[in-house]
């Protein structure tokens, strides 16, 4: 009898279940959110793949004559009808040399002037003959800046602001991999002190269903962010070409948040109580 009493003592009430669940839960979307921003949005190779895209393609563009466009008044090379004067093919080596300068690791940034002497050659690189008259006169007076040039570069691409996101970066990528290295730690907790107190089959059953509500949530969250730049207009807004990239980028995360649903609920399943 008294042997009875204490092994009740060591089961979890039906209260300190679903509180180990919400922790638990709270824990694997973290890891698991932080672990795909950290994979995606922080990683360089994956970012140059996602802007190739059809979608995107037409994103990065659009963003990058933006800039151009912007060149052309700084230079005073403007002209009335230009506009999206340069392609797909000329403006993709400038998108990845942006992103190559802002993201993945690297020391905290300082200086923007190798970026925007690097935006320069692809400038010079990709506009010849065949290109828009416009895009050779904006070109041609770009070549006749000289050492003035890539100030105007700096200028008319926001590399200032680039130099920050990179910095923010950095360090987003640093406070990650220390949140994701501590949240494994706390999982690894949970499940112990979980199992001192639970049956094997009522671990595995918990266990699941928390990640089943982390799957949940992160279906939910990653597909209202994916919607903001179809619901909203956001070409006019200040990093409005980053949300449209990352509608698409959030779209991934839905699915694996189904993935981590779909397996959670097989296990959750077999260890319900018949």
């Amino acid at each position: 009898m008294v042997e009875g009493r204490r092994a009740n003592l060591r089961r979890m009430g039906q209260e300190q279940a679903s509180q180990y669940k919400r922790m638990m839960a709270f824990v694997i979307f973290l890891a698991a959110a932080l672990t795909l921003i950290t994979a995606t949005f922080l990683n360089p190779i994956f970012m140059k793949k996602q802007i190739r895209t059809s979608y995107n393609q037409a994103v990065v563009v659009r963003q990058v004559n933006k800039n151009f466009d912007v060149l052309a008044d700084v230079i005073d090379a403007r002209d009335e009808d230009d506009a999206n004067l340069l392609a797909q093919a000329q403006t993709q080596p400038i998108a990845d040399h942006i992103i190559d300068y802002t993201l993945g690791i690297h020391w905290f940034k300082v200086n923007n002037l190798g970026l925007a002497q690097q935006i320069l050659t692809d400038i010079n690189q990709g506009i010849d003959k065949g290109s828009s008259s416009g895009a050779q006169v904006i070109n041609n007076k770009l070549k006749k800046q000289g050492a003035n040039a890539p100030y105007a570069i700096v200028k008319a691409f926001d590399l200032n602001i680039v130099t920050l996101g990179a910095n923010i970066a950095s360090l987003l990528l640093i406070v990650n991999v220390i949140i994701v290295i501590v949240t494994i730690i706390t999982l690894i907790s949970l499940i112990n002190d979980m199992r001192s107190k639970a049956s094997t089959r009522m671990l595995i059953h918990n266990a699941t269903a928390a990640g089943m509500w982390a799957g949940f949530w992160l279906i939910l969250i990653s597909g209202l962010l994916a919607l903001v730049p179809v619901i909203f207009d956001v070409d006019n807004i200040e990093f409005g070409s980053i949300l449209e990239i990352g509608s698409s980028v959030f779209l991934e995360y839905v699915i694996v948040g189904a993935i981590i649903y779909v397996i959670c609920a097989i296990p959750w399943q077999a260890t319900s109580t018949k």
